[in-house]
């Protein structure tokens, strides 16, 4: 029996290309709601919301943008007794 002596992946071009801009709006995000939550705390909420969201919705922007829009309820005082 032949053992394996290569691997080839197949990365998607697109996801490289659009990485940038997820991270570039969740740097916005951050900042955004910086002066509410500390960055690490805030990074916690909206992760938490992304992995209960995938399931749900899949991944991309609109699983993104909605995880981002919960955790800004969750965060921000004056909406805080806004249930999604």
């Amino acid at each position: 029996m032949a053992s394996i002596t290569t691997v080839g992946f197949d990365a998607d071009d697109t996801l490289w290309q659009n990485e940038q801009f997820y991270h570039l709006t969740h740097r916005r995000f951050a900042d955004l709601l910086g002066s509410y939550s500390d960055a690490e705390a805030l990074d916690q909420r909206l992760l938490e919301a992304e992995t209960r969201n995938v399931g749900l919705y899949g991944f991309g922007v609109k699983s993104f943008t909605l995880s981002m829009i919960e955790t800004a309820i969750d965060v921000l005082p004056i909406l805080s007794s806004v249930s999604v």
